[in-house]
Formats: C-alpha cells, sequence, structure tokens
C-alpha cells in the first residue's frame, strides 16, 4: 500500500471541478455510438467475476483492510455498496461486519454475487436491485455506517447530487475507489488501431473526485493501492468486445485486431494487468471551517 497525503489546496483552487467532470462526461458521451446498457454489465458479468476474484480477492481485501486500518468501519458496521458488480467488496467485506447491502441492477452481476457468495460461505448481505439513481435515499436516511462505491463514479454527471445521496444515507463514512492511471500503453495502442484518431474517452476518478470533494468543503483523505487482475485471453477479449460496441460497429476485423492484439500481449497463457487505485474517504459531518455551509 503506497501512502499519499492531503494534496496542497493551492494546486486546486480556482477551478470549477464539478464543470471539469461535467466536460469530461459530456465529451465521453458524443463519440459513444449508444449508452452504456445494464445488459452490458450482465454479458460481461462473469468475466468481470473472474478479473475481481484474483488472488482471492485481492482488490476488494486491499480496500477494506486500508479502511479498516484508519479506524472507518466500525464492529458490526451496516454498510451500503453502489454498483457492487459481482461481489467485489460484498464478499471480503461482509466476512467481517454486519451485514452488507449491494444495489446493483443487473441480473448477471446479481447471479455472479450469489454464486460467489455461496462460494464463500457469505450469508450476511442484501441486494436492492436498482439503479443507485432510483434508490430512494430519503427512506435509508441515516441508516449504514459506510457508503462505498467503485468503478461506477464516472457514470454520473450529476455528481456532487449523487455524492449528497450517499451522504444521506450514513452515519459513518463515504468511500470513493477510483481509479489511477498507471502508465500502460495496451490500451491506448488498442483504441489507435480500433478507433483511430477519435479521442480515447476519459473516466475521471482520481484525482478529480478528490478535488470536487475538497472544493465542496469536505476534508478528504487518501491511501493508494496496488493490485493484480488476471483473466483468460478469450475473457479480456470479451470485455473488449463488449466495450468497443458502445463506440464502434464491431465487425469481423474489429475482432480479429481485439485477438491479434491479446496474443501479442500475452500470447496463450493469462493476461496479467497490474493497477493502482485511490481509496478515497470522507465524514460528511466534518467539514472545512472556511466552507462550512456549502453544500
Amino acid at each position: 500500500m503506497v501512502e499519499s497525503s492531503m494534496m496542497d489546496s493551492s494546486l486546486i483552487s480556482g477551478i470549477d471541478w464539478v464543470r471539469f467532470w461535467e466536460d469530461s462526461y459530456d465529451t465521453r458521451s458524443r463519440i459513444m455510438r449508444r449508452d452504456y446498457e445494464i445488459d452490458d454489465w450482465s454479458e460481461r458479468a462473469e468475466d468481470y467475476s473472474e478479473s475481481r476474484r484474483t488472488n482471492q480477492y485481492e482488490f476488494g481485501e486491499s480496500v477494506y483492510a486500508t479502511l479498516d486500518h484508519y479506524g472507518v468501519i466500525p464492529p458490526n458496521s451496516q454498510v451500503l455498496e453502489i454498483g457492487s458488480g459481482p461481489g467485489t467488496f460484498v464478499i471480503p467485506f461482509a466476512r467481517r461486519v454486519g451485514h452488507m447491502t449491494a444495489v446493483e441492477p443487473s441480473e448477471g452481476m446479481i447471479r455472479m454475487i450469489h454464486r460467489n457468495a455461496a462460494e464463500a460461505g457469505v450469508k450476511n448481505y442484501s441486494i436492492l436491485p436498482k439503479l443507485w439513481q432510483d434508490v430512494n435515499s430519503t427512506d435509508l436516511r441515516g441508516k449504514y455506517d459506510l457508503t462505498i462505491t467503485s468503478t461506477v463514479i464516472w457514470m454520473f454527471r450529476d455528481i456532487m447530487d449523487q455524492i449528497r445521496r450517499m451522504e444521506e444515507v450514513t452515519q459513518g463514512y463515504c468511500c470513493v475507489v477510483g481509479g489511477i492511471g498507471t502508465g500502460q500503453t495496451f490500451e491506448a495502442e488498442l483504441w489507435k488501431k480500433i478507433m483511430g484518431d477519435t479521442p480515447h474517452p476519459q473516466y475521471p476518478e482520481y484525482p478529480l473526485i478528490y478535488n470536487l470533494l475538497y472544493m465542496h468543503g469536505r476534508i478528504p483523505q487518501v491511501r493508494i493501492i496496488d493490485y493484480t487482475s488476471m483473466r483468460t485471453p478469450e475473457n479480456m477479449f470479451r470485455m473488449y468486445r463488449v466495450f468497443y460496441s458502445i463506440y464502434t460497429e464491431i465487425t469481423p476485423e474489429v475482432e480479429k485486431t481485439i485477438r491479434e492484439a491479446l496474443y501479442r500481449d500475452s500470447g496463450e497463457g493469462p493476461c496479467v494487468r497490474k493497477y493502482r487505485s485511490a481509496i478515497v474517504w470522507w465524514d460528511p459531518a466534518v467539514r472545512r471551517k472556511e466552507l462550512r455551509g456549502i453544500a
């Protein structure tokens, strides 16, 4: 785990970070041929589950261990996860907390949660089969000790509205786990081969989410973790096929390009990727004095 101190406020002041976030969202939307659909996540469910199970849920275990170390998760906690996928956090968290509630609309992902939980012997969880945007946060006000999300945060154009809704349902902390670029060139090179000069879509997470929180009065804490994902070549092919179908027609030529790139990268063996993510958490009840009263 790599430690990260709080940023110098002089580096992030004077910028409209919400507008920055919205512009990134709008730019990405303009190059999409269709919106992401719940069925896309169902189609990816088994493949995504394989990647998240790498090293016995290394990613989820590292996130839990970090939050536990800093006293974010008290004993017998009630935890809400937004966009749970195949159980990335459900499995490692439920082994240790009082109860885990997963907000997950995809039937495919829900099947994976049940399958992975049964395999892990985890029973203290429940599922809200909805989009987070469709959950009535007022009904859940103050019910949870921790509200956490990862992977789906970039889907919310109204980012501060959704953060406020996260805060509404917690009596403790909120947490966003966001990706950090690792300098890998594979993704950029494959995009160039398939999409040409079309700009690569940006999925802003960290440090943008930190800046948004800080400039709206929160006091976010940050720690950086490294983890590994391992998938079969066929798993990776299906993942890229779904991803590129959002942006272009999947022709035989596109499929061939993906397969050839994966073979050059990993051959017949597993596709191993090293990732880095930022764990950003904050106490909604604690605000910076100079911005107290700002939403």
